[in-house]
């Protein structure tokens, strides 16, 4: 019972060292996990980026890289290259949502394994409302819209200014964040996003080469010669 206790443990570590840097609700990953989006298929290359300055003026500099795709019926594609500005021939992850099949596989090409799930998604087409409470110490305003290159669309921009008061988290003075987003409400994505926490640094996100054209079906299919593996995989999920 030790024993098992002890390896359960090991691969939680495993997963939650393995999963990705960023996770941001609603926004620097790109893609809403859990919505279906049809009828409206594209591709890109995602860039995020962080930087932090420690106290005694050294940097930390950090980025991941991701191409994403999604095609007409809403199935997506995820190829994550951690680590990287630049997104490898061999990431390290992808990950295939179909919920037309209802079935996510998390791919690890440089093993030749992966991993499957059952997924439960909303129907095609489904809109959520979340409301959130108001905050008395948050502001937002528009900013200029700007057209999307490589498409005859356009991304709408917003400026959201929190303010932190002085004694909330024992801070002598008041803490200002500033959030930055373009998003995309033809295809409900996120094309560029920054965030300045002068606690953690500045977070960007920027998607680029982005085409509206429908990707590849096998793109969205399994890759033959993959060995299926039990257990959780490097999202730290159990696999079906």
């Amino acid at each position: 019972m030790k024993l098992c206790f002890l390896t359960l443990l090991g691969l939680s570590a495993v997963a939650l060292a393995q999963r990705p840097a960023w996770n941001f609700q609603g926004g620097f990953r790109g893609l809403y996990q859990g919505k279906v989006v049809i009828n409206e298929p594209y591709s890109g290359v995602g860039v995020t980026a962080s930087k932090r300055t420690l106290a005694d003026g050294n940097t930390i500099n950090e980025s991941n890289c991701v191409k994403v795709y999604r095609d007409t019926s809403g199935r997506t594609r995820r190829e994550e290259t951690r680590n990287s500005a630049t997104c490898s021939a061999t990431p390290q992850m992808i990950l295939i949502s179909d919920p037309v099949a209802g079935v996510q596989y998390v791919i690890n090409e440089q093993n030749s394994t992966y991993h499957q799930f059952t997924i439960k998604t909303p129907p095609a087409g489904a809109t959520t409302t979340t409301t959130r409470p108001t905050n008395p110490n948050e502001v937002t305003t528009a900013c200029a819209s700007q057209p999307i290159a490589g498409t005859s669309l356009t991304a709408e921009c917003t400026q959201t200014v929190t303010t932190i008061p002085a004694g909330k988290f024992g801070n002598t003075q008041a803490i200002s964040i500033t959030s930055t987003r373009l998003y995309s409400p033809d295809l409900q994505i996120v094309i560029q996003s920054s965030r300045t926490d002068p606690r953690n640094g500045v977070t960007t996100y920027q998607l680029s080469n982005i085409s509206t054209a429908e990707p590849a079906e096998s793109l969205f299919q399994l890759p033959t010669g993959l060995t299926l593996q039990q257990g959780p995989s490097a999202r730290g999920r159990r696999a079906q």
